[in-house]
């Protein structure tokens, strides 16, 4: 990764500054405070001896959550004391642990009860234990304890993700980066904990390149509702995107938050919302599982599904490879890698997708000690993948790509199975999904508007196409400036192409806090713009953008003009004419009141709609009616 890259990028992150909220996950609400009488100092220090000696720490698990799938992945281990102590609550149980000397002796005990009850989390779960960067200073932290002891218990340390803390107490990164190596080597996963809660977060997160990143609460907290918060988290979702790693969002209290989150392509989620810490661990909502399922498209149609993002699905670019049967030896498998130049197969039992097997997988199991002799004459289903990527033909190629790149590293480059009604399509390659996704992504960059970067006339036609082909409900929002000509002529191209920035973002923030994740915005060109939205969200987006925008745009003025409501330009004549504060017009069609037979029938209602708005003072919506065209200015 080029370092100019990245620089820029933690630069743009640095330029945020918002408020910080108490970020404390481990605190565990419903306890009450044990003894009113409050303990001394030398108290606090004996029970914590006998705590450590005793080893009178509990463990809770709080899921964390596939926000693409809605399966829990794997489990944050929370430890609490005794309950009726006064080291019950983990803040206070790890203050006192570092102010006495004794956090190393504390976080093996919590470490040792967590992973004792590892095994009753379920099968391939990953757990998340807390790491203070102060215990690797303490000279008598030496490793290998956790691994002797997953050893043990029968556990592997690829299940295991060390969340690092306290990341104030790393005075020297780069040490710290190389303390770290034993534990990579060994083959576990590195966290780091509140990212973006200041700037030691970025350096921590530039220093170790962490697996994980897990977004800090004070960004997650209504982030539904700030645009900043929004752009924040765009931001690190990029950082992460550059350094290989995947977001986690903490604290996540709401479903809106939850669909934001998802609608912005982050990959896991915890939180109250999904579930509390508890032991046994909990199990996820109903409630949680449908915003999974709303927000990843699993719950719209397919034709739907198809038009959105791109405009491709997966199964229009499906390539077909040799398929075989479970019961099929391995030496024919391996011929069939030989003779027709196959880099997979997959297998296949009575139509439906049981497993694949990469080549180089196959050579790996065949190149170990005795792997001929175990495998060769074998079926293939001992060692095929069992659990490959398996997608339905009408998932667009971006949710697809997502969840492909979501995989373990051993399994990025494996193909993806592609279904039809459940039965076995065909499969893509990583290099043909991408390719493709950049050809698209780079036809839609040449048809996009250069002021705003918003899809273009080309796009938006295609748009337009798919809607009428999908025959579902849909309306159309026509956004159009009055006044802007006389605006460009007094203040000059520069100032307006402000203004026109100034729309696109008032409309995008109004989508994403009014209207829904498949929502469309598109720049037609000059000051004419379109949404493509749901019938039922045209009157909370449409109030959303006049208020904003009549509020925003007198920041686009200077004070004597603004003062006088109006400014004095001339006229094609060459006389002085007097024209208000830039206003939007907003007309809005939909094919619920009226069947639309083309894209070009849109256009049309919309001319007509746009110059009957024009007609009203101020900022207005107008909307098509079935019988004629009702208006309901908004001033």
């Amino acid at each position: 990764m080029p370092f100019a890259l990245f620089k820029n990028i933690c630069s743009s992150l640095l330029s945020f500054n918002l408020p910080l909220l108490s970020t404390n996950n481990l605190a565990f609400p419903g306890i009450p405070h044990p003894a009113e009488q409050s303990p001394t100092p030398d108290d606090l220090k004996k029970e914590l001896e006998t705590i450590i000696k005793d080893k009178k720490i509990s463990p809770v698990y709080q899921p964390i959550v596939d926000l693409k799938t809605g399966i829990t992945m794997g489990y944050e281990a929370l430890s609490r004391g005794p309950i009726n102590s006064p080291l019950h609550y983990p803040a206070k149980l790890f203050s006192i642990a570092m102010e006495t000397g004794n956090l190393l002796s504390l976080e093996q005990v919590c470490r040792e009860a967590s992973l004792k009850q590892m095994t009753a989390l379920g099968t391939n779960q990953r757990l998340f234990l807390n790491m203070n960067a102060e215990v690797i200073k303490d000279p008598n932290f030496r490793g290998g304890l956790t691994k002797a002891f997953l050893i043990e218990n029968g556990l592997n340390p690829a299940q295991v993700t060390f969340e690092i803390t306290e990341r104030t107490a790393i005075s020297d990164f780069e040490s710290f980066a190389k303390s770290l190596t034993h534990y990579r080597q060994q083959g576990y996963c590195i966290a780091i904990d509140d990212a973006g809660a200041g700037y030691s977060s970025l350096e921590a997160i530039a220093a170790l390149r962490p697996n994980y990143i897990k977004l800090d609460r004070s960004i997650v907290y209504k982030v539904d509702q700030d645009p900043l918060k929004q752009a924040m988290l765009d931001a690190m979702i990029r950082l992460a995107a550059v350094i290989n790693s995947q977001i986690i969002a903490e604290g996540i209290e709401t479903a809106n938050e939850l669909a934001i989150l998802i609608s912005k392509g982050v990959h896991y989620g915890q939180g109250y919302f999904l579930a509390r810490p508890a032991f046994p661990p909990p199990e996820l909502s109903q409630e949680v599982l449908e915003v999974v399922a709303k927000f990843n498209f699993q719950d719209t149609p397919a034709k739907s599904r198809s038009s959105k993002g791109l405009g491709v699905s997966i199964g229009e670019i499906v390539e077909h490879i040799p398929t075989v049967t479970p019961v099929t030896a391995v030496n024919a498998v391996e011929k069939i890698f030989t003779t027709q130049q196959a880099n997979g197969v997959v297998i296949v039992d009575e139509g439906l997708p049981v497993g694949l097997l990469m080549k180089d997988k196959l050579y790996y199991q065949l190149g170990t000690n005795y792997g001929i002799s175990l495998y060769y004459r074998r079926p293939v289903d001992r060692v095929m993948e069992k659990n490959p990527l398996i997608v339905d033909a009408d998932l667009p190629l971006e949710t697809v790509s997502q969840m492909a790149m979501s995989r373990e590293e051993q399994h990025l480059y494996d193909f993806i199975i592609v279904t039809k009604d459940d039965k076995y399509f065909g499969s893509v390659s990583i290099m043909t999904l991408l390719n493709r996704i950049t050809n698209l992504q780079i036809r839609r960059a040449h048809n996009s508007n250069p002021l705003t970067g918003l899809p273009g006339n080309l796009v938006i036609e295609e748009r337009l196409k798919g809607l009428l082909d999908a025959k579902e409900p849909f309306a159309i929002m026509y956004l159009d400036l009055d006044n802007f000509k006389a605006y460009n002529d007094k203040y000059g191209f520069e100032c307006g192409d402000q203004v026109l920035l100034l729309t696109s973002e008032i409309a995008s923030h109004s989508i994403s806090t009014a209207g829904s994740a498949d929502d469309f915005l598109g720049h037609i060109g000059g000051d004419d713009f379109i949404i493509i939205t749901k019938p039922e969200h045209v009157e909370d987006l449409s109030n959303k953008i006049i208020n904003l925008f009549d509020h925003e745009v007198k920041t686009q003025y200077n004070p004597l003009d603004l003062s006088k409501g109006y400014i004095e330009v001339k006229n094609r004549r060459g006389q002085p004419e007097q024209f208000p504060i830039i206003s939007i017009s907003i007309a809005a069609i939909s094919n619920q009141l009226k069947k639309i037979s083309n894209y070009l029938e849109i256009a049309e209602i919309a001319a007509d709609l746009k110059k009957y708005a024009k007609q009203r003072p101020g900022s207005c919506v107008v909307y098509d009616r079935r019988n004629g065209v009702a208006d309901y200015p908004i001033c």
